[in-house]
């Protein structure tokens, strides 16, 4: 069944996210996963919450496919750009 993942983003370093972004695409593929949208600037229309720079909302296979691919040991490197790019949190939904 399919799964989804939301993913918030606060970037403190772009050029480490840029690096992420490229070897990102591999990793995703690697798993089946897909990012159904990437909002650059999200609105916040309810709540007082902070606002991240960046939500994007992945799409998997399965929730096992979304467990697999934020634990490989084998996209490791690519895991650690992306957290050292700055603040992300994912939620599996």
């Amino acid at each position: 069944m399919t799964a989804y993942a939301v993913v918030t983003l606060n970037v403190t370093d772009p050029d480490m996210m840029a690096r992420y972004r490229e070897a990102a695409g591999p990793a995703m593929e690697k798993h089946g996963v897909s990012a159904l949208h990437v909002s650059p600037a999200p609105k916040q229309i309810e709540g007082d919450g902070p606002v991240p720079q960046i939500i994007v909302l992945l799409t998997f296979p399965s929730r096992e496919a979304a467990e697999a691919w934020n634990t490989d040991p084998e996209i490791a490197d690519v895991r650690a750009m992306r957290q050292n790019a700055g603040e992300s949190n994912i939620f599996l939904l």
